[in-house]
């Protein structure tokens, strides 16, 4: 068991704690918080504690949308971040992904960040294209797709390149996205189409 409790976690979300791998240097480990354990899952309608594997569905359903992607697209170029495995903690079951990271070792910046810290280039706007062509030979279902979601680095596979780190996955309880792939596309393209427009949007002028 990995002993995370005295630990700080290296990044937050709203349902996610993200901590260095105590033993793996190019390995995180994700922890869904307290807090959104009981307000997602233990005080929730009853019809959201449905799942079986309760507050960690999540984990299933980025595992499942990790293996699906290598299986139709191959595995070197997956846009995805590589998700490793389980292991317990002392705050709960946690996912071990493998670390985006800049060419010094630290986290990759956020779409969002890199394009704040270096505006929209013509560098930008290739890795986009190259980031979206991949989603879509993947059919990847990129549930939450936004510049906070998708980061700029290298792993084990290559890089520097675009990852989407979280949110993706069917989150649909019709599973409309996985029974259809043209479906799906469409659904990618307005997602990265919006995703684009608002990071254009934000981007400083340099």
């Amino acid at each position: 068991m990995f002993r995370l409790a005295e630990a700080k976690p290296i990044a937050t979300g709203h349902v996610r704690e993200v901590y260095q791998h105590p033993d793996e240097p190019d390995l995180l480990i994700k922890v869904i918080a307290s807090e959104s354990i009981e307000a997602r899952w233990n005080t929730a309608p009853w019809y959201r504690r449905m799942a079986r594997s309760g507050p960690y569905k999540d984990f299933v359903r980025e595992f499942r949308e990790y293996v699906s992607s290598i299986y139709t697209g191959g595995y070197d170029d997956v846009p995805i971040a590589r998700v490793v495995g389980l292991e317990m903690t002392d705050i709960g079951l946690g996912q071990i992904v493998e670390k985006v990271r800049r060419p010094d070792g630290g986290l990759a910046p956020t779409l969002h960040d890199w394009v704040k810290a270096e505006g929209f280039t013509a560098v930008t706007q290739k890795e986009l294209e190259s980031f979206h062509a991949r989603l879509l030979s993947h059919n990847v279902i990129a549930a939450d797709l936004h510049a906070w979601n998708v980061v700029y680095g290298e792993d084990s596979r290559g890089g520097p390149r675009l990852v989407m780190i979280d949110g993706f996955g069917e989150k649909n309880i019709i599973p409309h996205c996985s029974m259809n792939r043209a479906h799906n596309a469409s659904r990618t393209n307005k997602k990265y189409e919006r995703m684009l427009r608002r990071t254009k949007a934000e981007a400083p002028a340099l």
